[in-house]
């Protein structure tokens, strides 16, 4: 299952390089390679005017890009891993057309990658949701396991017979299911934990069920400040660096606000209690020094510092993939190139000013014959691509790898930017770390490291896990500002998978869940646009429909269709909230729409009865404020939500 995770996270990343931009005129054609008899899909079609990067778009699958610009003279340059780069001048009065043909280049360390088509794979979705809003399980032991779509709760059917018993420890023959040599995007199924979103079930769990695997780790994220970083306007402030401090000037942690203004700081991740210390908080951003001199601990509330500066935001985002590359990868690595591909041109989710950058490190374990592989950041995809088609599995033997190693590479050899929108590094593995002390600090330390420079670490977890790895990697999670993800048995592919500790979580596909996990790490509001007013109205999501008048308090609100003379109201509450928001209307409602501000649909909530109580959940989402919506007639009624940690 981790080759699944790691070809469908490249992919998504990816798609954030193709552009979306009104403008008059186009440049469109064709890249292929070999005399033109291959198509390069994918391929990077990068557009300069003079020396600036105007605009980078992947070719599609069949290498056909179209790129939109305004009248003008570019440079369009075309980079595909194991071919010679084509740098042409075009000058763009109207609609243009050009096809590149790329040599192939017999000195590039890269080897050319044919794009291959997908293959349907069977698999049991009776009981998965695919409307992309997905169900909540219960997850509790000892209660059977329900889906629960709105207010209606039905007994699991059974799995699929694809399913099978908790994979043993390797070394153990097992019968497994037969998998196909190619897999198809959007099948698997996952889950993901949030603990910053159910911190005190987070604190229940580290005193009870976990309690056993801080000692055995040496690993226990305790002490939490919280800090949220704004301009006067409102905006949150990125990647600014943050200590937190004891009186003699001590640094105990330090991060860097996320792209919501945010940071979390810890007196200890080693579980010593620092409760009666008293700590300050000292910032910079830009040069601007800033700082709290009496922090409060999350349990007394968030640290808000507001600075009058001038709002600047990066475009840079780097996005790392440590992956396990022992023997149990050598089934998944075959699906790797086509489920990319396939991920890649189904997904149209696009932006035109973000600088992605990708980095692998594959690693195995000590006697192997590696211990870790790496290719640093690059913005050409097929690169990246060509990297992973040369990796095979190997190795291994026993159940514990040589995690730490990978991380200490990830973290402290590859380039990250010096300056970033968000820094994403997804571990990728099936089994924990040797248990020693020295690995104990390291894992510490590399930890303290990734906080320090801003890279959150996001874990995804495949069949073979224990209760102990799963507790370390969500406190390795927590102390990088990251989350928790593991895939499911609902798609009815692969192994047993370990159900996490937690109340409820939502099935998605994996395909969502990372466009999801990715946008949340890298969407900020416009910095030139002012927060909204509570009384302000927003534009549907691509509809024209006129918005009516809303009057909003903190928990409820009260709306009033003008075009109507009845009144509708309706309430939600908590406002702001943790998480969890409950709904109430006078009215049936047929869909409700959770948006962000830039009014995209993030959920749908269908059938809302009115006067019962509807309860949605907004823990997956970042920090911020969100809008409740829902149309009647020809118009939308909005109301604002915040969102806080």
């Amino acid at each position: 299952m981790k080759h699944y995770i790691f070809t469908s996270i490249l992919t998504l990343t990816a798609v954030v390089l193709f552009p979306q931009i009104s403008l008059a005129q186009s440049i469109s054609g064709n890249v292929k390679g070999l005399s033109a008899t291959i198509d390069l899909g994918y391929a990077n079609v990068d557009i300069y005017q003079g020396e600036e990067l105007v605009a980078s778009v992947l070719a599609d699958k069949e290498g056909n890009f179209n790129v939109e610009l305004d009248t003008g003279t570019y440079r369009a340059e075309i980079v595909y891993a194991g071919y010679k780069k084509i740098s042409q001048q075009i000058r763009v009065k109207s609609d243009e057309s050009v096809d590149f043909n790329l040599a192939e280049d017999k000195d590039s360390k890269y080897k050319p990658v044919k794009v291959k088509e997908t293959v349907e794979e069977k698999a049991d979705y009776s009981d998965y949701d695919g409307d992309g809003v997905g169900y909540f399980m219960d997850a509790s032991p000892e209660s059977p396991e329900t889906i629960t779509r709105g207010a209606t709760t039905s007994v699991k059917p059974a799995r699929s017979a694809l399913m099978m018993k908790r994979s043993a420890p390797r070394g153990i023959s097992v019968s497994r299911p037969v998998i196909p040599q190619q897999g198809v995007a959007g099948k698997l199924t996952t889950g993901e934990i949030n603990d910053f979103s159910k911190w005190d079930l987070w604190g229940d769990l580290a005193e009870g069920e976990f309690a056993q695997y801080s000692q055995l780790w040496s690993y226990s994220v305790s002490n939490r400040y919280m800090v949220q970083l704004a301009d006067k306007k409102g905006l949150p402030l990125a990647d600014a660096i943050l200590q937190l401090v004891d009186k003699e000037g001590v640094s105990y942690y330090s991060a860097r606000t996320d792209n919501t203004g945010k940071a979390e700081l810890w007196a200890s991740i080693s579980g010593r209690d620092f409760k009666k210390n008293k700590f300050s908080i000292v910032g910079n951003y830009h040069g601007e020094s800033f700082g709290i001199r009496k922090a409060k601990t999350i349990a007394n509330g968030i640290n808000t510092i507001e600075l009058n500066v001038v709002c600047t935001q990066s475009q840079k985002v780097d996005i790392a993939f440590v992956v396990d590359a022992t023997g149990s990868m050598s089934d998944e690595l075959n699906y790797l190139t086509a489920e990319l591909n396939d991920v890649i041109y189904k997904s149209k989710e696009i932006s035109a000013t973000l600088n992605f950058s990708f980095a692998n490190v594959f690693y195995r374990d000590r006697g192997d014959a590696y211990l870790t592989q790496q290719q640093d950041f690059t913005r050409v995809l097929s690169e990246s691509v060509s990297f992973i088609s040369q990796q095979q599995a190997g190795g291994g033997g026993d159940f514990e790898e040589a995690v730490e190693v990978a991380l200490d590479t990830a973290v402290n050899t590859l380039q990250w930017s010096e300056d970033a929108r968000a820094r994403i590094l997804f571990l990728i593995l099936d089994a924990p770390p040797h248990n020693t002390p020295e690995i104990h600090e390291k894992l510490k330390r590399v930890s303290r490291q990734a906080a320090e420079k801003g890279i959150r670490i996001v874990p995804l977890v495949a069949s073979g896990i224990n209760k102990g790895t799963e507790y370390l990697m969500r406190s390795i999670a927590l102390a990088t500002n990251g989350t928790y993800a593991f895939l499911t048995d609902d798609s009815g592919i692969g192994g047993s998978h370990l159900k996490p500790s937690t109340d409820t979580y939502k099935v998605e596909t994996l395909n969502d869940l990372l466009v999801r996990v990715i946008k949340s790490y890298t969407y900020m509001p416009n910095f030139e646009q002012e927060l909204p007013d509570l009384n302000l109205n927003y534009p549907a999501d691509s509809i024209t429909y006129t918005p009516v008048n809303t009057t909003l308090t903190d928990t409820s609100s009260v709306v009033t269709n003008s075009t109507n003379p009845k009144d509708i109201s309706w309430t939600y509450y908590p406002n702001p909230t943790r998480g969890i928001v409950n709904i109430k209307a006078s009215v049936d409602i047929p869909e409700l729409y959770i948006t962000d501000l830039s009014g995209k649909v993030l959920q749908v909530v269908s059938n809302l009865k009115k006067q019962n109580i509807q309860r949605i959940d907004l823990s997956s989402y970042a920090s911020g404020i969100y809008l409740i919506r829902y149309p009647i007639g020809k118009q939308w009624l909005s109301g604002k939500v915040i969102l806080e940690r």
